[in-house]
């Protein structure tokens, strides 16, 4: 193949992964985010309590992701809510095109196992501050990677100013640690395997600690201070999110969704075990951990594929190279080609409108709550007949939703990490009907309730004498008649 259609093939790559991780900003995490932002520019200064709930109002709250929050904010100001959807999937598609232009195999094998993998990660990219940590983890992983095999460059110290942005953007940037981390004690292990002597590997190690202090200090540019490295953790052990947040379940392979993230694991194992080339035991220690904390909690299915990518595309190369076939991925580029190669090129390119319009009119069509996901029709109904008071919302993350569009219904909760676990376990057991819903709404005052039909806290509503106000197939709106 010549230059110009490899070129074409490279493009083609870059912009099917833009068309994958493009989707409707219909994660309900957004709106407390742009909450967080539109505080920032109001008020000149980061939060640091919480200022949205009528329940824990005051509260100390930790904005992890408040520079996140600040960039949503401005985007959606100055450029409308689909700017959101247009940045973080140009950050998703960016972060998979380093991994298929630091892929140490021919082109084509890179790109479909590049594009398979934006496929498998798909649910977990979107318009939430994670597309962040998703960029970053590739940046880390591609300098680390290579220093470790070479020891050579500089590029690995610019990870310390790095998880500067990445402690203010994102609560995930304790996985630039654990990459860190794993690297150390990848070398020695790598060291071992080929029979060298470990002092010749020592300067790598040195240098990666320094960079890993170097880290945790840059890290503390945030305006929480030490604080920041402890609230992720206070999440992480919480069983309050380990058990009732979808996020941080395991993921449930019967899902079709779940399906390409399958194929992706089975290819992985059949190449690695197929492949002529031994795999080094710090790339096998890191897709080794990747693959536990996959299978603990969905929201490292990033991690896992960030891993898998390179290392299928590489050992496929491999294995491709064994056969009749494979010598015609180990020639070079030909030169650029004539005049007609570059007007095939150019005729290839043009069914990538076709997808551009098929996005134009899903991703980025009409504002519609099917496809935000959130009660627009009903919250436009309480504007409109101005329906204001304390808004109990189910599910928990449509309050943050209520709270950006209703400054005047603080909510009783919206999804963040700022609420105690005994009280989000209550709220767990009244959605659920395991506990009387009357005390704790007398205890709060509660005065409106939106929530989905047909649940059984809408049947004891209505039967408890709560009028509608409001309903159509996705929310229906009660007030307490005692208001």
């Amino acid at each position: 193949m010549n230059k110009t259609l490899l070129k074409v093939f490279e493009v083609y790559v870059f912009v099917f992964a833009f068309l994958f991780a493009s989707k409707p900003p219909n994660d309900a995490d957004v709106w407390f985010h742009l909450n967080t932002g539109e505080y920032i520019v109001q008020h000149g200064i980061i939060p640091r309590t919480e200022f949205s709930s009528f329940t824990h109002f005051g509260a100390p709250f930790i904005a992890h992701g408040w520079l996140s929050g600040l960039i949503f904010y401005l985007l959606f100001k100055y450029f409308g809510l689909y700017a959101l959807t247009f940045v973080t999937a140009l950050a998703g598609a960016f972060a998979f095109w380093i991994l298929f232009r630091h892929s140490r195999s021919h082109p084509f094998i890179a790109g479909f196992i590049t594009l398979l993998g934006v496929w498998a990660a798909v649910l977990a990219i979107g318009v939430r501050p994670r597309v962040f940590t998703l960029l970053l983890a590739t940046i880390f992983l591609v300098a680390l990677r290579n220093y470790a095999r070479s020891g050579e460059g500089k590029a690995v110290w610019w990870l310390a100013p790095l998880m500067t942005l990445w402690v203010n953007l994102h609560g995930g940037y304790l996985l630039g640690f654990a990459l860190i981390g794993f690297t150390i004690m990848g070398i020695p292990l790598d060291a071992w395997a080929v029979g060298k002597r470990f002092r010749d590997y020592w300067p790598r190690m040195r240098t990666l600690v320094l960079v890993l202090l170097a880290c945790g200090l840059f890290g503390l540019i945030n305006p929480y201070g030490l604080t920041m490295y402890t609230f992720p953790l206070r999440v992480l052990s919480s069983p309050v999110f380990q058990e009732g947040v979808i996020d941080w379940l395991s993921p449930n392979f019967h899902l079709p969704q779940l399906r390409p993230l399958l194929v992706l694991i089975v290819c992985t194992v059949v190449v690695l075990a197929a492949s002529p080339k031994r795999a080094r035991p710090s790339e096998l220690l890191l897709l080794a951990a990747s693959v536990y904390s996959m299978l603990m909690t969905n929201r490292q299915m990033l991690l896992f594929v960030l891993v898998a990518v390179p290392l299928l595309s590489e050992h496929l190369h491999h294995l491709v190279s064994m056969t009749s076939f494979g010598a015609r991925f180990d020639r070079p580029p030909a030169p650029a080609g004539s005049m007609r190669s570059k007007v095939i090129a150019v005729l290839l390119l043009l069914p990538l409108a076709v997808f551009g319009l098929r996005l134009r009119a899903t991703v980025y069509g009409p504002v519609r709550q099917e496809l935000l996901n959130v009660p627009v029709n009903a919250v436009q109904y309480m504007r409109e007949n101005q329906v204001t008071g304390n808004t109990f919302t189910e599910p928990n993350v449509w309050g943050a939703f209520v709270s950006w569009s209703l400054r005047s219904n603080p909510v009783y909760i919206d999804g963040r990490d700022v609420y105690p676990p005994d009280f989000v376990q209550e709220y767990i057991r009244i959605i659920r009907g395991q506990i009387d819903w009357r005390q704790p709404f007398d205890r709060y005052g509660v005065q409106l309730a939106l929530i989905r039909p047909g649940t059984v806290l809408a049947r004891e509503l209505t039967e408890a004498g709560w009028p509608k106000l409001y309903e159509d197939n996705m929310a229906v709106l009660f007030r307490n008649p005692a208001h």
